[in-house]
C-alpha cells in the first residue's frame, strides 16, 4: 500500500486488517490511484528535467552562436578598418565601381586627387563620377578610349592625364569579373618634373642655362638636315674669352663663375630670333646663326657680339675689360658634319687669337694646316721647355743724359731679358709665333718663371763680378694673373740670394686694364721690396692719365711704333714727344724702344729722354757677349738712380 495511505489509515481508522473488505476495496483503488499518480509525476519530473537539460544545452548552443557572431562581427569590423586604413593609406587614388554601376570602394586619396567630396561620391554613380573625371582633364577623350579598353572582364589599361593647372595623373583601369571595375589613381607630377629637370640638366649648361654641348650637336644635327632640304646656309661661330682663364685662376673660381654668367646674359641680350647660344666648355660659346643669305650677315652679328662684350664688366669692387676671338665656319662650304664644322670654327678661333684677339676670323682651307703647324710648334715648345732647350738674351738700356747729338753711345743703365728659341740651324724662332701659344697652352707660367731664375742666376754671377746690373723681365698678362705670382717673384730673387734692386719687371697697359684693383695691390707689393716697375708698350692701349697716376709705376717706355718714323712724321714726333713730357711731370723715366738710327736717338735726346733701347744702341746678345756691356765706371755714371731697395 502506498505509503502515505497506509500513514491516513492508521492515523485514523486503525489496523487496515480491522477495516471492511469492501473498504479495504476502495483502498485498494485508491492505492493504486495514488501510486499512478506517483509514477505520472516521477515521469512528468524526468520529463521536465529532460527538458531543462535540452533549455540548457540549447541556450549554451544560442550563448556560443552569440558569442561566435559577436566575435566574427569584430572580425568584420576590424577587417573593414584594416582595409579602409589600407585604402586611405595608400598614395594612389583607389575607386570600385562594381558591375551596376554602384560605387562600392573609395579611398580619400581618391576624393583628394579628383578634387571632388566624400558626400558627392557617395552620392554618385560610377557613370556620373566617370562623366565628372573627363572635365578636369585637359584631353577629355583619352578616358573615353581607356574605359573602351578594359569593357571584357580581365582586361588592364594606364594612361595619363593632365589637369588644366599642369598636374600630371596617372590612371591604371582593371575590370574584375566579380569586383566590377577598379580604378588605381597616382600623382606623377613631381616624377614628371624630375624627368624633365634631368633632362634640361643633361641638355643645359648648370651654370648659365645656355644649351651644353650635347644639346648644340642636336640643333647642328637639325640644321643640318634643314639646310640640305632647303639648300640654304647657316654659320657657326666659336667664342673664346680672351683673358678668361687667367682672371679665373688669380681671383677663383666664383668670381669667373659670375662673369661667364655676366657674359652668357650679354650674348642672349644680342641674339637673332632662331639663333642658338649655347656654352660648350669653361669659357667657350658657339653661336648657331641659322638661315643665312650673305656672309655680311654673319660679319655683322659677330660684330654686335663682340661690341656688347667691349664694355667693363663690374663685379662687386672690381671691374674688367673682356674681349673674345671668334671664330666662324659656314655650312656647307666650310663642312658638311657636325664634326668638322665646329672643328673648323675651332680653328679659325685660334687664328683670332693669334691676329690680337678681341676680332673674329672666317675659316680658310689655309688654316687647316696653320692648325697642324701650331699644334707641332705646341709640341715642339713643350720639348724644348722640358730639355732646357730655351736660352736668355739680354738687350741693354742705355742713359741718354750724358749724350750729346751726334753721339752714338751712352753708359749702361740696365739690360732686358729676351726669351730665345734657337733652331738646329742656328736661327731662331720668333718669339711672336710662340709666345702666344704658350700662353694659350697654360706654359707661360712655367716659362716665365724660368726666365726669372735664369736672370737672377745671371745677375747674381755679375754682382759677384762687382756689377750691379739690373735685369728686366717681362710678366705676361696670364702670368700676371696667376694667385700669387709675385709672392713666388720676390721670393726666388731673396731664395738665389741677390739684392732685389736687380731685377725690373716690364708690365703692358693692357694687362693693367683687366684688373685695375688687382693690378694696384701686385705693383704695390712690387715696389715695397723694391722691384723697379716699367709700363711696356706705352700709347697702344687704353692709356688712362687717372692709373697712371694712381698706380706705381716707375718708367714708361714708348711703344716701336711712334719711334720707328720719328726723323719723317710729325704726328709721331709729337706723340713721342708729348710722352715725354707726361713722364716728367709725373716722376717717370722715360724709355724709348726700337731705336734704329741716330735721327731717332737724336730726336729723344734733344726732347730729355731718359733712356734708350734699341739696334742702335745694341741688339740682343747672348750673357756672354752681353757683358762688353758691362762697365763699373758706365753703371756708376749714369745718373739715374733706382728707387731704394731691400736687400
Amino acid at each position: 500500500m502506498h505509503q502515505r495511505l497506509e500513514q491516513h489509515i492508521k492515523q485514523h481508522l486503525g489496523e487496515e486488517d480491522n477495516l471492511p473488505e469492501s473498504f479495504q476495496a476502495l483502498l485498494r483503488d485508491v492505492d493504486r490511484t495514488y501510486e499512478l499518480l506517483d509514477q505520472q509525476r516521477s515521469d512528468l519530473m524526468d520529463t521536465l528535467e529532460q527538458s531543462a537539460r535540452t533549455m540548457l544545452e540549447r541556450n549554451a548552443t544560442l550563448t556560443r552562436n552569440l558569442e561566435s557572431q559577436r566575435k566574427s562581427q569584430q572580425e568584420l569590423s576590424q577587417s573593414y578598418e584594416v582595409l579602409n586604413a589600407t585604402l586611405n593609406a595608400s598614395n594612389e587614388g583607389i575607386l570600385v565601381v562594381d558591375n551596376d554601376d554602384h560605387v562600392v570602394a573609395f579611398n580619400d586619396r581618391y576624393v583628394e586627387l579628383l578634387r571632388t567630396s566624400r558626400d558627392e561620391v557617395i552620392s554618385r554613380s560610377g557613370t556620373d563620377l566617370f562623366h565628372y573625371s573627363c572635365s578636369l582633364f585637359s584631353d577629355k577623350t583619352k578616358l573615353h578610349s581607356q574605359l573602351a579598353a578594359i569593357r571584357d572582364p580581365g582586361t588592364s589599361s594606364f594612361d595619363e592625364y593632365k589637369f588644366h593647372d599642369g598636374t600630371t595623373l596617372e590612371i591604371y583601369g582593371h575590370h574584375h569579373e566579380v569586383a566590377g571595375f577598379i580604378w588605381m589613381i597616382r600623382d606623377i607630377t613631381e616624377v614628371r618634373e624630375k624627368e624633365a629637370t634631368i633632362s634640361y640638366q643633361a641638355y643645359h649648361d648648370s651654370l648659365t642655362g645656355l644649351p651644353n654641348r650635347v644639346h648644340l650637336q642636336q640643333k647642328l644635327s637639325e640644321a643640318i638636315e634643314e639646310a640640305t632640304d632647303t639648300h640654304k646656309r647657316f654659320a657657326l661661330c666659336y667664342l673664346d674669352l680672351d683673358g678668361f682663364k687667367t682672371i679665373n685662376d688669380s681671383l677663383g673660381h666664383s668670381t669667373g663663375d659670375e662673369l661667364l654668367i655676366e657674359v652668357a646674359q650679354r650674348l642672349q641680350g644680342v641674339m637673332r630670333p632662331g639663333d642658338t647660344l649655347a656654352r660648350v666648355g669653361g669659357d667657350e660659346f658657339i653661336v648657331l646663326f641659322n638661315h643665312v643669305e650673305h656672309h655680311d650677315e654673319v660679319l655683322e652679328s659677330a660684330e654686335h657680339l663682340l661690341l656688347r662684350l667691349c664694355d667693363p664688366i663690374r663685379l662687386g669692387r672690381r671691374e674688367f675689360v673682356i674681349g673674345a676671338s671668334m671664330g666662324i665656319a659656314i655650312y656647307p662650304t666650310d663642312g658638311e658634319e657636325v664634326g668638322i664644322l665646329m672643328r673648323n670654327a675651332d680653328i679659325a678661333m685660334y687664328r683670332a687669337k693669334a691676329n690680337g684677339k678681341n676680332c673674329y676670323h672666317l675659316f680658310t682651307p689655309s688654316l687647316e694646316r696653320i692648325a697642324v703647324q701650331r699644334m707641332s710648334l705646341e709640341t715642339s715648345l713643350r720639348k724644348a721647355l722640358e730639355s732646357n732647350a730655351l736660352e736668355l738674351y739680354y738687350q741693354p738700356k742705355v742713359c741718354l743724359h750724358d749724350i750729346r747729338p751726334g753721339m752714338s753711345t751712352g753708359h749702361l743703365h740696365s739690360f732686358e731679358a729676351l726669351l730665345r728659341w734657337p733652331k738646329s740651324n742656328g736661327e731662331f724662332v720668333s718669339p711672336e709665333s710662340f709666345i702666344h701659344i704658350a700662353e694659350d697652352a697654360g706654359m707661360i707660367g712655367r716659362i716665365g718663371f724660368w726666365i726669372l731664375e735664369q736672370a737672377c742666376i745671371q745677375a747674381k754671377e755679375w754682382y759677384q763680378q762687382g756689377y750691379q746690373a739690373n735685369i728686366s723681365i717681362n710678366i705676361s698678362p696670364r702670368q700676371f694673373l696667376i694667385p700669387n705670382f709675385h709672392l713666388d717673384i720676390v721670393r726666388t730673387i731673396k731664395e738665389i740670394g741677390i739684392p732685389t734692386s736687380l731685377i725690373s719687371v716690364e708690365i703692358t697697359e693692357s694687362l693693367l686694364m683687366q684688373d685695375l684693383t688687382h693690378a694696384r695691390h701686385v705693383l704695390e707689393y712690387f715696389r715695397e721690396h723694391g722691384i723697379f716697375i716699367y709700363l711696356d708698350d706705352f700709347g697702344t692701349g687704353f692709356s688712362s692719365l687717372n692709373y697712371l697716376k694712381n698706380l706705381p709705376v716707375d718708367a714708361i717706355k714708348i711703344d716701336r711704333t711712334f719711334v720707328k718714323d720719328l726723323s719723317t712724321s710729325t704726328a709721331d714726333q709729337a706723340i713721342a714727344a708729348s710722352i715725354i713730357t707726361l713722364g716728367k711731370n709725373l716722376d717717370m723715366l722715360i724709355v724709348a724702344e726700337g731705336i734704329e738710327t741716330a735721327e731717332q736717338a737724336d730726336f729723344l735726346i734733344r726732347n730729355g729722354c731718359d733712356l734708350a733701347q734699341g739696334f742702335y744702341y745694341g741688339h740682343p746678345v747672348s750673357a756672354s757677349d752681353a757683358e762688353q756691356f758691362l762697365h763699373p765706371d758706365d753703371l756708376l755714371h749714369c745718373n739715374i738712380a733706382h728707387r731704394p731697395v731691400a736687400k
